[in-house]
C-alpha cells in the first residue's frame, strides 16, 4: 500500500469535541492511547480507498456467501452429531450408575472403623507383650545355654555307654560263636567215639574234653571239625582252617571323643543292628552244618554216652 511505501511523520489536526471525545472512549476501551487509535482509523481508512483493492462483484459476494453458507450448515451438523453423541453417552452413564447399588448400602468384607480400632487395639497389647518378654531375655537365655549344656553332658554320657553295651554284645556274641563252635567239635568227635585227636597243622595231641576255644593251644591254629583216622594204627584229627569272620564286627582302638560319641552311635549301632543276631545264627548253621557232614559221611562210631578216652 501507499502507506507502506513512505516515511511515518507525525501530523497534528483539531478535531471536534464530539469525535475527540469518542475517541478518547475507544482508547479507554481498548486501554490505548488516543494517538494509537486515530493512527489505526486513518490506516484503515487509506486501505479502504486505496486503488489496489477493487470492490467486489455481485456474483463474487453471491458466492461468497453460499460457500460460507454452506460452510456454516456443515458446521450445525457436526455440532448437532457431536450434542447427539454427548447426550447418548449421558444417558448411558446415567443407567449405568442407577444400576449399581444405592447410596446407603455397606461392604462387609470391608474393615470398618471398629474392626481398625480392634485390631490397632490388638497390635498395642502385642508391643507391651514383646517388650515386656525381652525384659527376662538374658535369664532366659542364661537358663537355655545352661539347659543345653546339661542335655549334650547326658547325651555323652549316654553315647558313651550304647558304645561300651555294643562292645559287650560284640564280645558275648563272640564267646557264644566260639563256644558253640566248641560244642560242635565236641559233638563230632562224641560221635565218633574219641576224646584226643591229632592236630592237622603240628601233629599235637589235644584233648577235646579240656578244649575252651576252637583253636589249637599248642600253634593256635583254628579248628574246623574232626576227621576220623583213615588206619587201624592211625588216630583221629582235627582238620584246621579259617572260620569266616563276623560280619559287622568293627574292632575300636580308641574311645571317641564325646563330641563324636553320638555319630558313632549313628553311624556304627545302624550298621551292627542285626550281629548278635547273625552271630547266634552262624553258630547254630555251622553246628547243624557239622552234623549233617558227619551223616553224610556214612560212619557210624562208637556211642558211649559221654566222653570216651
Amino acid at each position: 500500500m501507499a502507506s507502506q511505501n513512505g516515511d511515518d511523520r507525525a501530523v497534528s489536526i483539531a478535531l471536534p469535541g464530539d469525535v475527540a471525545d469518542w475517541i478518547d472512549a475507544v482508547a479507554d476501551e481498548r486501554e490505548e492511547r488516543p494517538e494509537d487509535v486515530c493512527r489505526r482509523l486513518v490506516v484503515a481508512v487509506h486501505a479502504a480507498t486505496d486503488d489496489e483493492f477493487a470492490p467486489a462483484s455481485a456474483d463474487d459476494l453471491a458466492d461468497l456467501e453460499e460457500t460460507l453458507t454452506d460452510d456454516l450448515e456443515s458446521r450445525r451438523a457436526e455440532f448437532r452429531d457431536l450434542l447427539e453423541d454427548v447426550r447418548e453417552r449421558v444417558i448411558q452413564v446415567k443407567r449405568e450408575a442407577d444400576a449399581k447399588a444405592p447410596a446407603d448400602h455397606a461392604h462387609p468384607e470391608h474393615a470398618t472403623v471398629d474392626d481398625l480400632s480392634s485390631v490397632e487395639s490388638d497390635l498395642r497389647a502385642l508391643e507391651r507383650t514383646v517388650e515386656s518378654g525381652f525384659d527376662n531375655f538374658e535369664s532366659v537365655l542364661d537358663h537355655l545355654v545352661s539347659r543345653t549344656d546339661e542335655l549334650e553332658d547326658r547325651s555323652n554320657a549316654l553315647a558313651r555307654a550304647l558304645l561300651d553295651l555294643r562292645d559287650h554284645r560284640n564280645a558275648l556274641a563272640e564267646r557264644r560263636r566260639r563256644a558253640a563252635e566248641v560244642e560242635s567239635l565236641r559233638r563230632s568227635a562224641n560221635r565218633l567215639g574219641v576224646r584226643t585227636a591229632t592236630c592237622e597243622a603240628c601233629d599235637s595231641r589235644v584233648d577235646l574234653g579240656l578244649l575252651a576255644d576252637p583253636t589249637c593251644p599248642h600253634c593256635a591254629r583254628s579248628f574246623a571239625e574232626v576227621e576220623p583216622k583213615t588206619s587201624f594204627f592211625g588216630s583221629p584229627t582235627l582238620l584246621t582252617g579259617d572260620p569266616p569272620a563276623l560280619e559287622g564286627r568293627v574292632e575300636r582302638a580308641v574311645d571317641p571323643e564325646p563330641s563324636t560319641a553320638l555319630d558313632a552311635v549313628e553311624s556304627e549301632l545302624d550298621a551292627d543292628g542285626t550281629e548278635s543276631v547273625d552271630a547266634t545264627g552262624d553258630a547254630t548253621n555251622d553246628a547243624t552244618e557239622g552234623t549233617t557232614r558227619d551223616a553224610t559221611r556214612g560212619e557210624t562210631g562208637r556211642p558211649t554216652g559221654g566222653d570216651a578216652e
